[in-house]
């Protein structure tokens, strides 16, 4: 049995078509992969890899000589078998697993165990290009058109069942019943219903009146996303940030502190894990704002709104889920379990749901996450995400017909963008005269709190602290140095350690501000050694709590 997060799976061994003692050992290998140690940590991994052992079991039972055990798996079969795949992905993909699975099995022979390491070539598939600007406009907009009706309908819904359960709507009306309903909904998956003739569920019409029918919109779709709302939800994440498919899929739900820089601000610490990276660069962290309407963490903050009480129905039902993306299916679907699991969903899409997408994104246009992913890294952020630089340059950007047609003019504004950068990106004013100290910021002194230009003009700024640097508004004066003195080590012991995409990515802009100020003849070499010896306690403290999320990354 392999078991990912609310769901289960069970592999009858015994339908392989080979002897008993091979379906034993076929057996032992593939627990080993579904075991805690084992390398695979979701259900489609094992399903693919059991599909492709019922493939590998028939063509055994088809030899001359059938093997019994691993022992007689003899060099020419697995020959043979390399030989019957399709000269493609697929067969190259079925030839890799199989020798993965069996080849550290003490019982296949040695010659056999050679030809299982002999590498098997990857087939180059079809280049998928970057959408245009208007496609990738449409897909989002269709995207924000499922997903937001369905926030504002679950927050709506949650509500009224929070009022319910704390008394603050009258009994005996249709709303206390419909806050009756979603109760039970919260609890079992399911609005009242009974048990009718031949056993068959039968919906509770005294509350069918109150909620308006027995149709999913009007029953359980009021706290649970369906499978479309979801897809769509995972769609504007990877339109949003450019994150591959499989991660987001994956995504746990965020911690969530509130940003010691900005009142009324909440940090989002997103998890992502990239599995066909090393063990040491497969896991990423990435720190997301919401502080209001178009800031970086705020569809992290609906998405936690939309599928919070799935997980709540998860946890009571004895089958909790840390999955940030839950959707209740339509039915429930035994292949999938007669509990939770089969009537709620965490990672897989059934394949008509981009039939549906094709029909609503129109003629012309059809959805794939991967391409989708492409023209985010290529059109939009122009830098790498969850890859290296090399891959970034050699499989998004240069093949892309996009980079060919836009090359010249891409690279003529990226050399000025970059001078520019280079001799505007520090702003802050520098100076000898004290400033007053209660117009402090954790490291500068700011002159106009409310017209920053990183926030909404004549309201207080919620920018990170780390952009005071880049900040015309910010003075420096030699009382601020101990903590920018103690911020700029920090950051460089920080940049020792840091994979160096995700440097780039949240950390490379603040550090190299606090080098260019460190090289300006405002401040001699003396005071900014001095500054760091003189850095208080209290002035570490502050420092330290500030970047405490990114030291955990």
């Amino acid at each position: 049995m392999a078991e990912d997060g609310v769901k289960k799976a069970s592999y009858d061994f015994g339908q392989l078509a080979v002897g008993p003692r091979l379906q034993r050992e076929l057996a032992e290998v593939f627990a080993v992969q579904c075991g805690p140690t084992g390398a695979w940590k979701t259900l489609p991994s094992s399903r693919e890899s059991w599909l492709i052992l019922l493939y590998f079991s028939r063509f055994l039972a088809e030899q001359e000589q059938v093997p019994q055990c691993l022992g007689e798996l003899a060099p020419e079969i697995w020959a043979a078998w390399r030989l019957s795949r399709m000269p493609n992905s697929t067969g190259s993909r079925q030839i890799r697993k199989v020798a993965r699975l069996l080849k550290q099995h003490p019982r296949v022979p040695e010659e056999t165990r050679k030809l299982m390491n002999k590498r098997v070539p990857k087939e180059k598939g079809t280049k998928e290009t970057a959408y245009s600007d208007a496609e990738f406009d449409q897909i989002k907009l269709s995207a924000t058109q499922w997903f937001r009706p369905a926030l504002h309908r679950i927050r709506a819904n949650w509500q009224h069942l929070q009022d319910w359960r704390a008394g603050r709507v009258e009994k005996e009306t249709d709303d206390w019943l419909v806050g009756e309903a979603l109760d039970q909904l919260v609890r079992t998956g399911e609005t009242p219903f009974y048990i009718g003739l031949h056993g068959r569920r039968r919906p509770d019409h005294r509350y069918t009146q109150a909620l308006g029918s027995d149709r999913s919109e009007d029953t359980w779709m009021r706290l649970f996303l369906t499978m479309n709302e979801a897809c769509a939800l995972m769609t504007l994440m990877i339109a949003s940030y450019g994150w591959n498919a499989t991660p987001v899929m994956e995504l746990k739900v965020p911690d969530a502190s509130p940003d010691a820089g900005g009142e009324g601000q909440i940090i989002y610490r997103v998890e992502l894990e990239k599995r066909r990276r090393s063990q040491a660069a497969r896991y990423e962290t990435r720190n997301l704002a919401d502080w209001g309407a178009n800031s970086p963490g705020r569809l992290i903050t609906q998405a936690i709104e939309a599928t919070a009480p799935a997980r709540e129905t998860l946890k009571n039902l004895g089958e909790p889920t840390d999955r940030l993306i839950v959707w209740r299916l339509a039915q429930r679907r035994a292949v999938y379990g007669e509990g939770p699991a089969g009537l709620f969903q965490g990672q897989t899409f059934m394949p008509d749901i981009w039939r549906n997408w094709r029909d609503e994104l129109g003629e012309g246009i059809s959805l794939n996450l991967r391409r989708l992913r492409k023209t985010v890294v290529i059109a939009h952020q122009r830098q790498p995400t969850q890859h290296s630089q090399d891959t970034h340059d050699e499989v998004y950007v240069l093949p892309d017909p996009r980079t060919h047609t836009e090359a010249r003019p891409v690279i003529a504004d990226g050399i000025a963008e970059a001078i520019e950068t280079a001799h505007a990106s520090f702003k802050a004013q520098l100076s000898r005269a004290d400033t007053d100290a209660d117009q402090d910021t954790p490291t500068t002194s700011c002159s106009d709190y409310t017209h920053s230009p990183f926030g909404d003009q004549g309201l207080p700024c919620r920018a990170s602290f780390l952009l005071c640097t880049a900040c015309p508004n910010a003075v420096i004066t030699p009382r601020h140095l101990p903590r920018l003195a103690y911020l700029l080590h920090v950051l460089e012991e920080l940049k020792a350690v840091l994979a160096p995409e995700v440097w780039d990515q949240d950390w490379r802009e603040p550090y190299t501000r606090l080098r260019d100020l460190r090289k300006a003849p405002d401040f001699s070499d003396t005071e900014w050694n001095d500054a760091l010896e003189e850095a208080s306690e209290g002035d570490r403290e502050v420092i330290d709590q500030l970047l405490r999320k990114g030291f955990d990354a």
